[in-house]
Formats: structure tokens, C-alpha cells, sequence
């Protein structure tokens, strides 16, 4: 059995934390874009308390793209009309 903390070490994992509709869903790692870059580029919410960090839409975009899933494809098109 893994340490919780190793999870967020492997590339590939979505972890999940509470239940629809208050979700939380971290993934480890996604296609088509670099960490680095998107870092850079993120945008900064306030959340109450809390600074959240969101992927900007370009880098989403491009993520959407490139993983080529069905569902990213669909998001990807509703994305282009926003």
C-alpha cells in the first residue's frame, strides 16, 4: 500500500476527492502541454479564503486537443464557442 502523497508522484493519476456535484479532480499529468508552461500562464481565482490555480483556456485548449478523448472533443468544440 502507497503513501497518499506518492499518488500526486505519478504521472497519469486522476485522483478524486468528495462526490458530485463538489468533486474535486486532480490530474497528475495531461497531454499535449508542459507543466512549466502552463504554470506560467495560469490564472489566479480567489475561492473564499483560498488562491486556486486554473489552467488558462489557451493551454486547455491545446490540452483538449491533444488528448483526443471524446468527451475532451466535445469540451474542446463547447470551449471554441466561449
Amino acid at each position: 500500500m502507497c503513501d497518499a502523497a506518492e499518488l500526486f508522484l505519478e504521472e497519469q493519476k486522476v485522483i478524486k476527492m468528495g462526490v458530485p456535484p463538489m468533486r474535486l479532480e486532480i490530474l497528475t499529468s495531461i497531454d499535449g502541454v508542459d507543466f512549466k508552461a502552463c504554470f506560467k500562464n495560469r490564472l489566479v481565482v480567489d475561492f473564499g479564503d483560498f488562491e486556486v490555480n486554473i489552467i488558462s483556456k489557451s493551454d486547455l485548449l491545446t490540452n483538449k486537443h491533444a488528448s483526443g478523448r471524446p468527451q475532451d472533443l466535445v469540451d474542446l468544440e463547447k470551449l471554441l464557442n466561449v
